[in-house]
């Protein structure tokens, strides 16, 4: 008796016209601009939004752009796009608005956040939580990229199968 597993990738459905990846692509580029500039909004920006721009825009823009391009992929050669992808997107987009708000900037008046201005100890806390936040959201962008990507290329399942290719060999031990 043989037991074998054979990997089978799903056959693609119609095509789909991929805007869910479009709008991933949008909203990548939303938290990127959000983490490079939102402070500027508040009135608050500073001598470091330059430095937030060219280091933590610019990765969280290529790994979410690139995430939804990816979506999109899926969707036009009809393949699902698992919902753990999405989890992992989201995950990384609320912590970008969260690193956002506690980003601080180098201002006439100090170093200030936009929830905690220049007051302390808020200001030490928003600082010290801004570290993890932004590790956090590249991590969890990195995994919604390489889910995406392997879901553009179709799921692969396991196919188990029980054989029996030695019948005549058995032998009946009565």
């Amino acid at each position: 008796m043989t037991y074998s597993v054979i990997r089978v990738r799903a056959t693609p459905s119609a095509s789909r016209s991929g805007h869910m990846g479009g709008v991933v692509v949008v909203a990548g580029i939303a938290v990127a601009a959000w983490i490079s500039f939102g402070r500027h909004l508040f009135g608050i920006g500073g001598d470091l939004t330059i430095i937030y721009a060219a280091t933590l825009g610019v990765i969280f823009a290529a790994l979410l752009v690139f995430t939804g391009l990816a979506v999109r992929r899926t969707a036009r050669r009809g393949f699902e796009t698992r919902a753990i992808t999405y989890a992992f997107f989201l995950a990384s987009g609320v912590s970008g608005l969260l690193l956002g708000l506690t980003l601080p900037d180098s201002t006439p008046r100090g170093l200030q956040t936009i929830i905690s201005g220049p007051t302390q100890p808020a200001l030490d806390i928003a600082i010290g939580i801004a570290n993890p936040l932004g590790v956090i959201g590249i991590a969890t962008a990195i995994i919604a990229l390489v889910l995406s990507i392997r879901d553009s290329r179709g799921l692969i399942t396991l196919v188990e199968s029980w054989g029996d290719e030695d019948d005549g060999a058995l032998v009946d031990p009565a």
